[in-house]
């Protein structure tokens, strides 16, 4: 069963827009925020968020998982937020990640979706992809930028730092 809403007209799409773009400010107001932009199949939206909350129901009992997506691409926003904590909390971090990434891979899906890899999961890039990849990648961004000026230590894993695996 699906549930959904089709506008009817330019009010009501507007309408709509603006309780999708309200979202993330609301979450954000109840406590420090752990944001997870995700693309995996849109039957796994609900899986995967009620997933996480059995995760967290010992450990973390207070936090709460909410998620939000585009159904047509796939692209989720999965989002945890601990009420009135407004500072990360560590041990949450390392109870969500890489458990996430990994969940994410399992389900055939990628660990960035239309935000990027940026350098918060760039280390967790070594799980969603095997060593010819990245050596391909690595190959690619050092044929544009041979100095490393560009952004370093953004995108590609930190060759410092070891793999990030569970």
């Amino acid at each position: 069963c699906v549930d959904g809403v089709l506008s009817q007209d330019l009010t009501q799409v507007h309408k709509m827009w603006d309780v999708r773009e309200s979202c993330g400010p609301i979450v954000k107001s109840t406590g420090y925020l752990y944001k997870y932009d995700i693309s995996i199949p849109i039957g796994d939206f609900e899986d995967i968020a009620l997933e996480m909350r059995d995760r967290l129901a010992q450990s973390h009992p207070s936090a709460i998982v909410v998620n939000w997506g585009h159904i047509v691409d796939g692209n989720l926003h999965l989002n945890i937020t601990t009420p009135n904590i407004f500072e990360e909390d560590k041990t949450l971090t390392e109870r969500i990640e890489p458990y996430i990434f990994e969940s994410v891979i399992h389900r055939g899906g990628s660990i960035s979706a239309e935000h990027g890899l940026g350098q918060c999961k760039n280390n967790y890039l070594t799980i969603a992809k095997d060593p010819t990849a990245l050596n391909i990648m690595k190959s690619i961004r050092t044929m544009f930028d041979p100095k490393g000026i560009m952004n370093p230590g953004k995108y590609l894993p930190d060759e410092d730092r070891p793999a990030t695996t569970s």
